[in-house]
């Protein structure tokens, strides 16, 4: 989005909130420009133009950049579940799959939501999911994930909303200094993975192997009568 792109979606702001003493300044409203300008200059000016909008539908008040952005995340980054949503998920989850769940997590929730159960594990989340049953406190599994998933989703939604230019000097500035471990904590998630497929692929060999051992005697019998 350019400045003049940033001087009309200003203007629209303007006429939307006439009561609005700071824009009767020329210098402030000159400001906002320049601010707009800088802040979304990587971004597509119709969506933020859809999401100026979707704020002058829903607020009394002018929008700030943060609250522009966010609405543009809701837009552009359908995949970033909030954590009511995440929850809603991994419960109808843990009702319809149960507890031996082998199926591969991201694929059955979106990537951040499955990375937030796989780190508290499935089987420690369905033990406390189910420990009401059996005169437990309910809505600890609940607990536990919003805890997990939290600040997951917070960090994630902070870089999202960052601009493009702004992430990339922070990124450039912290891949100068010296690594503080953060290579070694993207290694344990790869190696939790390659361990999870690992895990996996035993789990339905071992499937398929006592499968075929109860179908044999049921082959065998079944020749037995067609040799009669």
């Amino acid at each position: 989005m350019n400045k003049a792109d940033a001087a009309r979606l200003v203007a629209i702001v303007v006429t939307a909130y006439p009561n609005y003493d700071k824009f009767r300044d020329e210098q402030a409203v000159t400001a906002t420009v320049n601010l707009w300008a800088s802040m979304f200059a990587t971004d597509d000016g119709r969506i933020v133009a859809l999401a100026l909008n979707k704020h002058i539908a829903t607020s009394k008040w002018p929008p700030s950049v943060a609250e522009l952005r966010e609405i543009m995340l809701e837009i552009q980054r359908p995949d970033l579940i909030p954590p009511d949503k995440a929850w809603a998920a991994v419960s109808d989850l843990l009702h319809t799959v149960g507890e031996y769940n082998h199926g591969d997590l991201q694929h059955q929730l979106p990537p951040l939501v499955a990375r937030a159960v796989e780190t508290i594990g499935w089987g420690n989340l369905w033990e406390m999911h189910r420990s009401y049953c059996v005169g437990g406190k309910p809505g600890m599994d609940r607990v536990a994930f919003v805890q997990q998933y939290g600040p997951m989703y917070e960090r994630e939604k902070q870089r999202a909303m960052t601009p493009e230019g702004i992430t990339a000097q922070i990124d450039r500035a912290s891949a100068a200094l010296p690594d503080k471990g953060q290579k070694l904590l993207e290694t344990r998630e790869q190696d939790r993975r390659e361990y999870d497929e690992r895990m996996n692929r035993i789990w339905y060999r071992g499937l398929e192997q006592a499968l075929e051992t109860a179908e044999r005697p049921q082959l065998e019998a079944g020749e037995g009568d067609n040799t009669e």
